[in-house]
């Protein structure tokens, strides 16, 4: 439909979101797994860290839940956020099977107890999920905007090819087996920006919002790299300060 508000919108930041998909520190990973240099202790640390942000979905999503009110948007945009939450859930036990089905903790409760596992204040994925999570104050087609197209375009990409490369069949299973669920969330979140934003405070918001997002997701991306690469962590970019005098 080419009379939707925020066509011109979600297609740009959809544009921009698949150029810096081209290009982020899951290369490396991809790059070893293809070349058979993810070992059993690599893939824990992989497998566990991915584990470990998925479960704090559960505390994003219910933010942004407590942030929706009746009458305020469609039932179908509150049924597309449910099936996300349900989606999100289902990453997050693909996750925990695969470290029980490799032997890597005893059992769920271990998990939240292991290192590689643990969720840490002072870390890049604390960052990013406290920077998601403060997205509850803002509308939900902005919240939307910010994920679905945003880290969840360059999640689509980084785990399609790392798919490929593994020859694991454990992990490739696993990371298939939510393509599907991640390319409906990019389509989703295109649907609402398309139908919804309109405004052009809303979209000045919304391409803020993917920016952030996006740049959060990529310094949580390199912690992940570091960690299963057994690398030193590499040190956040400080953030550029216009200074007025």
């Amino acid at each position: 439909m080419r009379d939707l508000p925020g066509r011109e919108l979600a297609q740009e930041v959809m544009a921009a979101s698949r150029g810096a998909a081209r290009a982020t520190p899951m290369e490396d990973v991809i790059a070893k797994a293809g070349n058979g240099g993810l070992d059993a202790a690599a893939t824990h640390r992989l497998v566990g860290r991915l584990w470990a942000l998925e479960r704090m979905f559960y505390y994003i999503y219910g933010g942004w839940g407590q942030g929706l009110e009746i009458n305020d948007f469609p039932p179908s945009v509150k049924y597309l956020f449910s099936k996300q939450i349900v989606d999100e859930s289902t990453h997050e036990m693909l996750y925990m099977d695969l470290l029980l089905k490799k032997g890597f903790v005893a059992n769920q409760k271990a998990a939240f107890a292991d290192p590689v596992c643990g969720f840490r204040v002072n870390s890049s994925l604390a960052y990013y999920v406290f920077s998601l999570r403060n997205l509850a104050t803002y509308p939900h087609t902005i919240r939307i905007a910010a994920l679905n197209l945003g880290p969840k375009i360059i999640e689509l990409a980084w785990t399609e090819a790392l798919a490929e490369a593994t020859a694991d069949p454990d992990l490739k299973g696993a990371l298939n087996s939510q393509i599907v669920e991640n390319r409906s969330h990019v389509n989703m979140g295109r649907r609402i920006v398309e139908e919804f934003i309109a405004k052009p405070v809303d979209a000045e918001l919304a391409r803020w919002a993917v920016g952030i997002a996006t740049r959060d997701y990529h310094r949580y991306l390199q912690e992940v790299a570091d960690i299963v690469l057994d690398r030193p962590l590499t040190p956040p970019t400080p953030p550029r300060v216009r200074v007025l005098d």
